[in-house]
């Protein structure tokens, strides 16, 4: 069976689009598509709910109307597992959630507990099935689903994908660090808390420091690793849906980086996205740091290590909880946005000042019998003042090529300019 499947990065709509804003040449493209689908990253809801003490940077709120708006492209599907997921508590979940499935679409990612949150979404076309699963890397642990138990119901939230690092020093490096520990006394507590079983120890062989493990090696670095329990977890809900669907599209939201920008992927993105491939899942789709990351061909099968954004309003928020005006020691009085302007001054002006946060990538994918035999990619360009997409031209085209060239050298991945999109090569 031929299926086609598209899908955009993150969603960030919190005004409503102007009557002169004209959805249709994206439109056209998308609903050429069986399977559409986009990451929400802001909580949706007309009523007044609860702050969470915290959020995923900014605490993103919009008026339920404003899916409509990002409906209109035609999507059929909704991942939300993302770091905003629980930026009003439970409240702003649920208010989410309904939004979304009122208006008969699919969304995984987040429920009423991990095994809701965990499980995935049926898109259903013409022709055939595909599941959506929906994770997130990056979260405050409170905003974590959790099972049942035989007492207890389970916790609301996200559905997570949890890691661990390891910071590798050298000799040198090791005794420096003892020697800054034993002088601040930063494991005091933490130590007595070993002591007494509450809180584990290092791994073997780790020396911790804070919050932070230590390993003495002649090679530098940090290294991370995949937790397993969240790994099995996916593994066995991509089996699950193998059996009644014709692919499975996993979703993967993470803000991690291997090193010092955010175009690389980290060590445990790597390893989460190639297992899901060896599971059986037709294409990893990821998500988060809001820039494009590199597109890797692994056995035949699509890893997009984030497509970037769709629509990027971060800074159009209209309320704020008190906690953001304390945090960044702000005065009384000033507005939603005025805060966000403030913020800005801190530093070289926040995501919105950088240009890569506005380019995206629009992958439009074909299977057959589950092969994936042709994969077009459709440059975008943000508008950088409303956070709008468009169809990137010939000039923004050659650039964001050129920058996914330099990014794909990490994985082979070889691609070219083919009239209004860009051709990834594959293998035979």
């Amino acid at each position: 069976m031929k299926q086609t499947i598209l899908s955009v990065g993150d969603a960030i709509l919190l005004e409503r689009f102007p009557e002169n804003y004209d959805v249709t040449p994206i439109s056209e493209i998308v609903n050429k598509a069986d399977v559409k689908l986009f990451n929400l990253e802001n909580v949706l809801s007309d009523r007044q709910i609860y702050a969470s003490s915290y959020c995923g940077g900014t605490w993103l709120l919009a008026k339920e109307d404003t899916l409509d708006d990002t409906l209109s492209f035609g999507f059929n599907g909704c991942s939300f597992a993302n770091n905003h997921t629980m930026d009003f508590s439970y409240d702003g979940l649920f208010d989410t959630l309904q939004a979304v499935k009122k208006r008969n679409i699919p969304i995984c990612g987040a429920g009423k507990d991990l095994e809701e949150a965990s499980d995935y979404a049926i898109i259903d076309t013409s022709n055939g099935k595909s599941a959506l699963i929906s994770l997130c890397a990056t979260f405050n642990d409170a905003a974590r689903a959790g099972y049942s138990s035989d007492y207890l119901s389970g916790r609301p939230g996200l559905n997570p994908l949890r890691f661990s690092i390891e910071y590798h020093i050298n000799a040198k490096h090791m005794e420096a660090l003892r020697e800054m520990s034993a002088a601040t006394h930063i494991d005091g507590r933490r130590n007595r808390s070993r002591m007494g079983g509450y809180t584990p120890m290092p791994p073997e062989g780790c020396f911790g420091f804070g919050e932070y493990n230590f390993r003495e090696s002649e090679v530098e670095g940090k290294f991370s690793k995949v937790n397993s329990n969240d790994m099995k977890r996916t593994e066995n809900t991509i089996k699950k849906a193998l059996e009644e669907c014709e692919n499975v599209i996993v979703n993967i939201h993470s803000h991690e980086i291997k090193h010092d920008t955010d175009d690389e992927p980290d060590d445990f993105l790597i390893e989460f996205c190639r297992k899901c491939i060896d599971c059986g899942a037709s294409a990893v789709i990821g998500t988060g740091t809001h820039q494009l990351k590199a597109v890797e061909i692994y056995k035949d099968k699509p890893i997009f290590y984030s497509l970037g954004n769709f629509i990027f309003q971060s800074d159009m928020v209209f309320c704020m909880p008190d906690d953001f005006r304390e945090k960044y020691n702000m005065p009384h009085g000033l507005t939603a946005k005025e805060q966000i302007a403030e913020r800005a001054k801190l530093g070289n002006g926040g995501l919105h000042n950088d240009v890569n946060n506005f380019r995206s990538l629009m992958p439009f994918m074909t299977f057959e019998d589950r092969k994936l035999t042709e994969l077009k990619l459709y440059p975008l360009r943000l508008d950088m003042h409303t956070g709008f997409p468009a169809l990137a031209d010939e000039v923004e085209t050659q650039i964001i090529f050129d920058y996914l060239c330099d990014r794909n050298k990490q994985f082979g991945t070889k691609i070219a300019i083919k009239n209004d999109y860009i051709e990834v090569k594959l293998n035979d």
